[in-house]
């Protein structure tokens, strides 16, 4: 496949050649071999695939249908590859049913476990992890006997941990994030305490026993500055667009578990992400139906649909505003996950794996009503998504 007149992450146009599964040339005016196929990109960007390393099914439910469901949104929405979290109880036997699912899929889909079921005692983690589980996940205010064998359990079958940082005990069943905004709606407010304590205590962890361990779902930028360099860090974008504003009028859509937090909070969790202080940016798509959404805001379930926005937003209020570029965006939004899953893909190089997108900058449109972004203006839009040098998904326009 010839993919001709393509804007290289959004800047100088070349045609990229692909042989196989991989990208084999990269020059401006390659000419077509025999029956080979041309996409013609028109000046379309050019972007590697997507990689999401928190991703969750509808409801938290596993089915066929869920399934099927969010390899269509990722196809899409240019998201090759993901990590699908552990909300589904699995025991040994029906897990085994579950990778045998995945195997159809047409996106790679690597299955991370929640070391605890739901009473609350440790699964069987060395035969979860030996049928195929990538990742173990955890809650840091687990009690310290669950901690400790997580740990071993990391360190025996060398596979990472994605840790949440909190622990819902410093509030009273809080909803949004404490500030003059919940107090101003008489809500329960999630103290910056129950992040910043776990995040401090599950270095202490992490550095005692050794193990490969990924800062999940961090909400605070002052949680970044308790943390190295070497160490794994992941933030969803709404953390970085929106403020706990969003929930003004009960807004149930901007009920998001951690919360959003201030506009400061917001504006240095960008300025981090520029200063490389991030590792992996991340949809945070945890979607629930709307009869979920839909309620009294103490009612409503934590979560939000945004794998189908994910790369406009990206565009719109990062590489637009001239924030960043695309090239240095997809670092975090693909190539440093590429590296911790171990795929040869993330980037537009000669001899990368050619999962790719075509993005058209000039489009606009304003997301649906449920949308934590109903109200924004969002700009560009999918026109392809090639998967290891197929096409896998392309624009009726």
């Amino acid at each position: 496949m010839l993919i001709k007149n393509a804007k290289i992450y959004g800047q100088e146009q070349a045609d990229v050649r692909i042989e196989g599964e991989t990208i084999a040339q990269i020059a401006p005016n390659l000419s077509p071999k025999n029956d080979e196929e041309v996409l013609y990109a028109n000046d379309l960007s050019l972007l590697p695939s997507f990689i999401d390393l928190d991703v969750n099914l509808k409801n938290d439910t596993f089915s066929l249908e869920n399934l099927e469901l969010l390899q269509n949104e990722c196809l899409k929405s240019g998201i090759s590859s993901i990590m699908l979290r552990d909300k589904m109880n699995f025991d040994t036997q029906s897990f085994a049913l579950f990778l045998q699912a995945l195997k159809h899929n047409l996106i790679e889909i690597f299955p991370s476990i929640n070391v605890l079921d739901d009473e609350k005692k440790i699964k069987n983690l060395a035969t979860l992890i030996n049928k195929g589980a990538k990742a173990l996940e955890l809650q840091s205010s687990l009690d310290a006997n669950s901690l400790r064998m997580s740990m071993q359990y990391a360190l025996m079958k060398k596979i990472p941990i994605f840790s949440f940082c909190f622990e819902a005990h410093f509030d009273d069943n809080g909803v949004m994030n404490d500030s003059p905004t919940s107090f101003e709606l008489g809500l329960v407010g999630i103290s910056e305490v129950g992040e910043l304590s776990e995040v401090a205590k599950m270095k202490q962890i992490a550095e005692f026993y050794g193990v490969e361990l990924v800062y999940d779902k961090l909400s605070l930028a002052s949680s970044l500055r308790l943390l190295d360099a070497k160490d794994k860090t992941q933030v969803s974008i709404h953390h970085l667009l929106k403020s706990d504003e969003a929930c003004k009028g009960f807004n149930s859509f901007a009920k998001l578990m951690p919360p959003l937090r201030s506009k400061e909070n917001a504006c240095a969790l960008k300025q981090a992400l520029k200063a490389g202080k991030i590792s992996f940016l991340s949809a945070d798509h945890s979607p629930k139906s709307i009869t979920f959404k839909d309620l009294a805001f103490n009612e409503a379930d934590f979560g939000i649909h945004s794998i189908c926005e994910y790369i406009s937003l990206c565009y719109t209020f990062l590489v637009k505003e001239g924030f960043m570029s695309w090239e240095e965006l997809c670092d975090y939004t693909s190539f440093n996950q590429a590296q911790f899953l171990g795929l040869n893909s993330g980037k537009i190089a000669v001899g990368k794996l050619a999962n790719l997108v075509l993005f058209d900058e000039k489009t606009s449109f304003y997301p649906v009503k449920t949308s934590l972004y109903a109200n924004d203006k969002l700009f560009g839009e999918l026109k392809a998504h090639i998967i290891k040098g197929k096409v896998l998904f392309k624009a009726d326009n």
